[in-house]
């Protein structure tokens, strides 16, 4: 796929697998976004305005397991601007993303990291910190690192209304919360407790049962036991007088839900359906939240016209509720054009 029209043809006869996982697109999508990031998608095969652009390559792909999101978005932009890629799965593999692959044989794909792959043009890597500090060392100093390390999305309800809750439900439950657009923390104005109450079961109605009764995303063992640890600690904290209240699935780890009222601090969850509930502190700076805030993602706003009380925050990206998993194509992660860290430029003139 030598030309930009060959490859974007080729991506329209991938949508029935790709939209799930990167959002809705056709070619003029394809080309506006080019055109944003690129100034003009031309600049991929000719000369303009004195400037084109050259795809990196190769981009080595190193990408988590908490989704299969990371995989196919991060695969997607490379095959639209025509870049050779290496992607490096996790050890227990991303099945989806796999077999897709194995069905294009466009791209390398391995779950044990290849000597030969140190020395990538550009390297995407996407996971904690010890997977982060660890590239950093084993990569050439030559290669060019595109960072996307652990974070965590949160919700501000300024007003309640009627379908709320279920829309955040969805926000917090859609992938087992693993991924860094899952809600996990809800600051509320108002009727804390009643909203509360109304978000366990729009909760309760987000576990729908296989056959065996689990919910179809279950935790993990290491998920389960954060999360019984977690419920825990808080009865612990509730019987010595703490103002929290717990609400959580029967039988299951489905969900849990924390009312806290001690602490406005954002915090990470164990996943698996656990969010905390915090009465909305009188102002939402990095102070009132704390350090976390610096690794927020989305920030879930409503209504959205309420936008501008999170500027002291500056989170990447602000969504209506029900939106956070459906970022689209055009998402800046982590606030960075991700289209143009994989291009060289070049000047005539």
């Amino acid at each position: 796929m030598k030309t930009l029209s060959e490859r974007i043809a080729f991506l329209l006869t991938q949508r029935p697998t790709l939209e799930r996982w990167v959002g809705c697109y056709d070619e003029v999508a394809l080309k506006s976004w080019l055109d944003r990031e690129l100034g003009d998608h031309r600049r991929l095969e000719q000369w303009v305005d004195g400037s084109r652009v050259v795809p990196r390559g190769p981009v080595l792909h190193v990408v988590s397991g908490n989704t299969e999101h990371a995989a196919f978005q991060s695969v997607f932009r490379t095959i639209l601007l025509g870049c050779q890629s290496w992607v490096k799965v996790p050890s227990a593999g991303l099945l989806e993303f796999e077999k897709w692959a194995s069905e294009l044989c466009l791209f390398e794909v391995k779950r044990e990291l290849p000597e030969a792959w140190r020395n990538p043009e550009v390297a995407v890597i996407y996971g904690g910190e010890e997977t982060i500090t660890f590239f950093r060392d084993w990569l050439s100093p030559q290669t060019r690192i595109i960072e996307h390390g652990p974070k965590l999305s949160a919700a501000f309800v300024f007003e309640q209304r009627e379908g709320l809750e279920k829309q955040l439900a969805e926000d917090v439950m859609r992938y087992g919360q693993r991924g860094c657009l899952s809600v996990q923390s809800i600051y509320v104005a108002g009727d804390v407790e009643g909203f509360c109450e109304r978000l366990a079961n729009a909760l309760e109605e987000q576990r729908p049962p296989t056959l065996s009764g689990q919910a179809k995303i279950a935790a993990t063992l290491s998920e389960a036991g954060g999360i019984r640890n977690a419920r825990e600690l808080a009865r612990f904290q509730i019987a010595n007088g703490a103002k929290m209240k717990l609400w959580e699935s029967d039988n299951f780890v489905d969900w849990t839900i924390l009312l806290d009222g001690d602490s406005a601090l954002l915090r990470t969850s164990p996943s698996g359906g656990f969010v905390r509930v915090i009465p909305m502190p009188d102002a939402l700076t990095p102070e009132t939240l704390g350090d976390e805030i610096a690794f927020l993602s989305t920030a879930v706003v409503e209504p959205l016209s309420e936008a501008d009380c999170l500027e002291t925050l500056a989170p990447p990206r602000i969504c209506a509720a029900g939106n956070a998993q459906e970022p689209g194509i055009f998402w800046h992660p982590d606030g960075e054009m991700p289209l143009a860290g994989l291009v060289r430029w070049r000047d005539l003139g």
